[in-house]
């Protein structure tokens, strides 16, 4: 599924989705956002994925936040509260999405770019490459799922910290806080960092890789612990079956002797 504004290609069991809108620097529009919902709703089906990769065109911004012309005729609280629950529902089909996505973070991410790139589980940043929750400059708050996201990355007060004061943080300083996952060396192009992070996914089998995300996900919502075994104990089960298990377990099991 492409758009004029999203690209989506499936290459060796990996969902690239790209925002691509250079001249707006890769901003939030509605309907890039309805289409990325869309998107990650679809592909969720797709059982032999093991990971999605999400990112912006262009080598400047990976997302800059809503379009503030096209928000801006959004004027009574009825219509801001729909276009933050849109938002966040869109954003949610990234959140729970059955495998990891990484956030490739091309350029910098501000505002709702910002909230875009920790819906995600990891970040992996271009060596220039900032990030902001910037929403204060503009006297808003954050409003796409973005502040519970940030605060289970970094902490409550570190959270707290970052949206009071609107700092943009360099990518050395994220990755020191655990808000980047990755960061490309000087001169690197990201898609070569992306990729090597992604080496040892593409190992997994696809089935492993749903387990694993199932029950992140389950402590992400702060289900109970009974309830995430008995998530870990479905899945388990499923991979358990899986002909993926038996080939794999009989490379390693001693051969037979007769």
């Amino acid at each position: 599924m492409s758009t004029d504004q999203i690209l989506t290609e499936t290459r060796d069991r990996v969902l690239y989705v790209t925002i691509d809108r250079v001249e707006k620097h890769n901003a939030l529009s509605l309907s890039i956002l309805d289409t990325i919902r869309t998107t990650f709703k679809t592909a969720a089906s797709d059982d032999t994925l093991i990971a999605a990769v999400l990112r912006g065109a262009g080598e400047k911004t990976f997302a800059a936040g809503g379009d503030l012309r096209e928000l801006a005729e959004l004027r009574t609280a009825a219509e801001a509260e729909k276009m933050a629950l849109d938002a966040k529902a869109a954003f949610n089909m990234i959140r729970d999405f059955p495998v990891p996505v990484i956030a490739a973070m091309n350029g910098n991410a501000f505002g709702g770019g910002a909230e875009l790139a920790v819906s995600c589980d990891f970040r992996v940043a271009a060596a220039h490459a900032s990030i902001g929750f910037v929403q204060g400059r503009l006297a808003l708050a954050t409003a796409w799922g973005g502040g519970p996201d940030l605060l289970n990355l970094v902490g409550r007060a570190r959270g707290l910290r970052l949206m009071a004061t609107s700092e943009m943080l360099s990518p050395d300083q994220a990755l020191e806080i655990g808000l980047y996952d990755a960061i490309s060396a000087e001169g690197e192009d990201i898609n070569e960092t992306v990729e090597t992070y992604l080496e040892p996914m593409r190992k997994q089998a696809p089935q492993s890789m749903r387990a694993f995300k199932a029950v992140t996900d389950a402590h992400r919502r702060n289900e109970s612990r009974d309830e995430m075994q008995d998530i870990e104990t479905k899945m388990f089960v499923k991979t358990w079956v899986h002909n993926d298990h038996w080939e794999a377990a009989e490379r390693v099991l001693p051969s037979k002797k007769g």
